[in-house]
């Protein structure tokens, strides 16, 4: 196996494992912005978890950006993958 091909398996991973950690960390920020933004809508609930779910809910929309932006990134390290793994003829 080449360099080349064990540097982009390992991009390709790394790519993987990021978006996996920020799709978990989206699923909670969605998840605490909704508790949050429910407690906030109780009678005598304070004001500033109306203000803290919006910040949950401003982080849940930045990881969704980059979680795009790196989906991005995985299908351009997927198709050098597979140029790599293509038999040269």
């Amino acid at each position: 196996m080449s360099d080349a091909l064990k540097a982009a398996e390992a991009t390709e991973l790394g790519l993987r494992e990021q978006i996996s950690d920020l799709v978990h960390a989206r699923s909670r920020a969605d998840s605490e912005s909704k508790r949050l933004a429910d407690r906030a809508a109780l009678p005598g609930a304070h004001v500033e978890l109306t203000e803290i779910a919006g910040r949950y809910e401003r982080q849940s929309a930045t990881l969704a950006a980059e979680i795009e932006t790196l989906r991005s990134s995985l299908r351009a390290a997927e198709a050098e993958l597979e140029r790599l793994r293509a038999p040269d003829d």
